[in-house]
């Protein structure tokens, strides 16, 4: 399937409509309207419906067909608060990850728009849709939703909007970022280079201004640029590289490569989730690909504005901590140790690491 997400305003009331309606019709028990409710609504409800204040609403068009609808609603009362509503995958484009991608479209805009978390209300029974949030990262909270005629409430989901809050800094000071990043190559380029072989195939996670890649290109090696955010790719794309966007969070991201390299950005990854990344880091090589990766020293999580005077999110990690996570990940010759160069304000720590050659997943 190829997707084309498509935002719709008021004037696009005609083109919703029907996909609404139909979204009703397929799913009764997963919306709080009914197919009554809106089959013989005028023209002006719909246009009403499409212009909520600061709300988004997305159609997903496959080949010029729409197969998806979702949108995201902010909170009145509540600015760090916006709820997921009108959520719907056609039967037909089911099982294509397309909940996933509506639900990042939608977390990215709220977030842009000032929002912290995303919600939503679900069915306490309907165990598919739950099982699809979660995979869209969201967790199921303790806060009784809306009453239902039976008596039982509907279940509340949350998800988090700290990572689209970072990616967003970097969005809005790629120029800063470039400006105050040397041009030294990092220490890690040295330390995948004395692990991989020459003409190696690498994958990096957070490209940025493109320095290392230059450097690891220089040395003979091919690489993949990534970045999650779309003004680095852009850069990237003008100044005549491949680049394509990836969040670490997606399922899929390529290869069979040789390595992973990832300077300077697992750091922005919630230790919850940060096994998770590291195995995906591991399907992401063949048998015996490498890991070179660097995060901050430190213990807990936390805030910063530093360097791009926009707070970004960042998750400190002791050695022991780190080794340990990669272990649990599945990686084997797993080596962390303190990178921090002599000055430097802040410490640094270096995790590199190989996938077992008898690992067959």
């Amino acid at each position: 399937m190829t997707i084309e997400l498509r935002r719709v305003i008021a004037d696009d009331w005609a083109t919703w409509r029907p996909v609404r309606l139909a979204a009703l019709a397929d799913a009764p028990e997963a919306f709080g309207s009914t197919l009554a409710d809106w089959r013989d609504a005028p023209e002006h409800r719909w246009r009403a419906r499409l212009s909520l204040p600061g709300a988004v609403d997305l159609l997903a068009v496959d080949g010029g067909r729409v197969v998806g609808m979702a949108s995201g609603v902010p909170d009145a009362d509540d600015p760090a608060r916006a709820e997921l509503v009108s959520m719907w995958v056609a039967p037909e484009a089911r099982g294509h990850g397309l909940a996933a991608q509506l639900v990042d479209a939608v977390a990215r805009t709220v977030a842009t728009g000032g929002a912290h978390r995303l919600e939503l209300s679900v069915m306490p029974d309907n165990h598919r849709a739950r099982r699809t949030y979660e995979r869209a990262g969201f967790t199921t909270t303790d806060i009784p939703g809306d009453r239902l005629a039976d008596g039982r409430h509907e279940t509340v989901m949350r998800r988090d909007l700290t990572a689209e809050r970072t990616l967003l800094a970097y969005e809005r000071g790629v120029d800063r970022y470039a400006e105050r990043t040397d041009d030294h190559r990092a220490g890690l380029v040295d330390d995948l280079l004395a692990l991989v072989p020459a003409g190696a195939h690498v994958l990096e996670l957070g490209s940025g201004p493109g320095r290392d890649a230059d450097a690891l290109e220089a040395a003979g090696l091919r690489v993949d640029r990534t970045d999650g955010t779309t003004a680095f790719v852009d850069r990237l794309r003008a100044a005549g590289h491949d680049a394509r966007v990836l969040d670490v969070r997606q399922v899929d991201w390529g290869g069979p490569y040789d390595a992973v390299f990832a300077n300077a950005v697992l750091l922005h990854v919630d230790r919850a989730v940060m096994g998770t990344v590291l195995a995906r880091a591991r399907h992401a090589v063949r048998p015996g690909g490498v890991l070179a990766a660097t995060v901050k020293h430190g213990d807990g999580d936390g805030w910063s504005d530093r360097k791009l005077d926009d707070p970004r999110w960042f998750t400190y990690w002791t050695e022991d901590a780190l080794a340990a996570a990669a272990g649990v990940a599945g990686w084997a010759d797993v080596v962390v140790r303190d990178t921090t160069r002599s000055g430097a304000e802040e410490r640094w720590i270096t995790v590199t690491a190989r996938r077992p050659e008898e690992d067959e997943l």
